[in-house]
C-alpha cells in the first residue's frame, strides 16, 4: 500500500545502469514502466496530469521540484497518468500563493495519495544523458530488500512491456459523450479579451484519446459549444451528431497500434473540419497512408523552436512550444497531397500538415499551453473561426 514514508529503493535502467535512491510510494512489489525525461522548467502538475504520459516514469530535468506545491488549476485531468516522478531534489516545504494549505499542497503527498511514487536523491543529468545517448528504455523501481540486481534485471526483461506496440488510448478516454462546460477565467486567457460570451458559435466534437483540460477551455473560450467523444466511436456515430468541425486529440502509446480508430478516421476526411493535435496528428497520417516511428528519446519540454513552413517549404517563422511524445510520421512516406506545415527546427521531424482539400490540419506539438508558451493557442482559435465561417456558410448565416 501507498505510505508518505520513505524506503530505500533501486531504480535499474534497461541499460544495465542503477541507481540507489530514497522513495515514496507502494513498493510492494516492482513497478516498470518505460522512463523519459522532460526538460520543462515548470508544469510539474500539468505534466503528471497529462495522459500522453501513461505508461511512462518521469525524470524532471530541474534541480529542484515541488518548491510551489500544488493547486489543483493547473491539472490537465483528473488524475496523474504518469507512472512516477524522478527528481535530483524534492521539496517537502512547498511557498506559494496558489498551493493548497497543510500537506495535501505538497507535491510528494499528492503523487502518493494518487497511488503513484516519488524518487529522490538521484543524479537526474546522468539519467538524462544516459536516455539521450542510448534512447528511452524501459525501467523498474524496486524496493532494496525485495529482490537482487540480478533478479530485478530478469523480472524487467520479462515482464515491463516496451512502448512500442502499446495501446493505452483505451485506457485514458472517456467512456461515455459528454458536453463541457467548464468556463475558463480570464485570469487565466492570454488573450482575455477574445473569449466569446453568451451563444456558441459553432459545435465542434473532441475525440478523446486522452485530451487535456486546457484544450477543452480554449475552444470553449473561442466560441464552440464542446462536446467530448470517447475513443471508441464510429465515424458514422460522430457524423450523425451533425458537427460543425472535430478536433483529434494527443494521447498516449504508439499510434500504429491503433488501428480500429485509424480506419474511422479514414471515414471522416473531407467529410468535417478536423484539427489534430499530437498522437492525433499521428493517426491522421496513418490513415493517408503514411508511417510513423519510434524516436530516440522523443521531445518533452516547454521549450521546443518549431518552423511554420508554406506549401513549397519556406519557412515563414519560428514558434517555441510545449512537446510531449515518443513517436513521429516519417516525411518520406507522405501522400503527394499532404504537404508539411511545421518542421522541428532542431531535428527536422515533421511537426505538422496539412491536407490538400480534406480541410483538415494536424500539429504535432501542444497548442494548448498547458504547460508552456503561448506562441500556438491561436491554433486553437482560429479553427474555431475557420469551423464557424464554414458553417455559416452551409447554412446561409446564422
Amino acid at each position: 500500500m501507498s505510505t508518505l514514508a520513505s524506503t530505500d529503493v533501486t531504480l535499474l535502467l534497461e541499460c544495465g545502469a542503477h541507481f540507489s535512491c530514497t522513495g515514496w510510494g507502494d513498493f510492494s512489489k516492482p513497478r516498470g514502466s518505460e522512463i523519459v525525461f522532460c526538460t520543462a522548467m515548470t508544469g510539474i502538475e500539468e505534466s503528471l496530469t497529462d495522459p500522453s504520459f501513461a505508461g511512462q516514469l518521469l525524470v524532471s530535468t530541474v534541480s529542484h521540484v515541488g518548491n510551489t506545491g500544488v493547486n489543483g488549476d493547473d491539472r490537465e485531468s483528473a488524475r496523474i497518468w504518469a507512472e512516477g516522478l524522478v527528481c535530483r531534489h524534492l521539496e517537502k516545504s512547498p511557498s506559494n500563493w496558489r498551493a493548497i494549505a497543510g500537506s495535501s499542497g505538497t507535491l510528494k503527498n499528492w503523487i502518493v495519495e494518487e497511488g503513484r511514487y516519488v524518487l529522490e536523491g538521484l543524479d537526474t543529468r546522468e539519467i538524462t544523458t544516459i536516455l539521450r545517448e542510448r534512447g528511452s528504455m524501459r525501467a523498474l523501481v524496486f524496493n532494496d530488500s525485495a529482490m537482487t540486481i540480478g533478479e530485478a534485471k530478469q523480472y524487467l526483461r520479462e515482464s515491463v512491456k516496451p512502448m512500442e506496440g502499446r495501446e493505452l488510448v483505451s485506457v485514458v478516454t472517456c467512456k461515455e459523450p459528454y458536453d463541457f462546460e467548464e468556463v475558463l477565467e480570464d485570469a487565466y486567457w492570454p488573450m482575455a479579451e477574445n473569449i466569446k460570451k453568451g451563444n456558441p458559435i459553432c459545435s465542434i466534437g473532441v475525440w478523446d484519446f486522452g485530451v487535456k483540460k486546457n484544450t477543452l477551455r480554449i475552444l470553449k473560450a473561442a466560441g464552440a459549444k464542446v462536446k467530448v467523444l470517447p475513443a471508441h466511436m464510429k465515424a458514422d456515430e460522430i457524423l450523425g451528431l451533425g458537427l460543425d468541425g472535430l478536433l483529434l486529440s494527443n494521447g498516449p502509446g504508439d499510434p500504429a497500434a491503433t488501428g480500429s480508430i485509424i480506419k474511422e478516421i479514414k471515414g471522416l476526411l473531407g467529410k468535417l473540419p478536423i484539427f489534430a493535435i499530437c498522437l492525433g496528428h499521428q493517426m491522421v497520417a496513418k490513415a493517408v497512408g503514411a508511417k510513423t516511428f519510434k524516436m530516440k528519446f522523443g521531445h518533452r519540454g516547454i521549450h521546443h523552436p518549431v518552423l511554420e513552413l508554406g506549401e513549397n517549404g519556406e519557412a515563414h517563422r519560428t514558434w517555441i512550444t510545449s512537446q510531449n511524445h515518443g513517436f513521429a510520421v516519417d516525411a518520406r512516406t507522405l501522400p503527394s497531397d499532404v504537404f508539411v506545415s511545421f518542421r522541428h527546427a532542431d531535428d527536422g521531424s515533421v511537426e505538422g500538415l496539412t491536407l490538400k482539400g480534406k480541410q483538415c490540419r494536424t500539429v504535432q506539438f501542444h497548442p494548448e499551453a498547458g504547460p508552456g508558451p503561448y506562441d500556438s493557442m491561436g491554433l486553437i482559435e482560429q479553427f474555431v473561426e475557420d469551423v464557424s465561417r464554414a458553417s455559416d456558410g452551409e447554412s446561409g448565416g446564422k
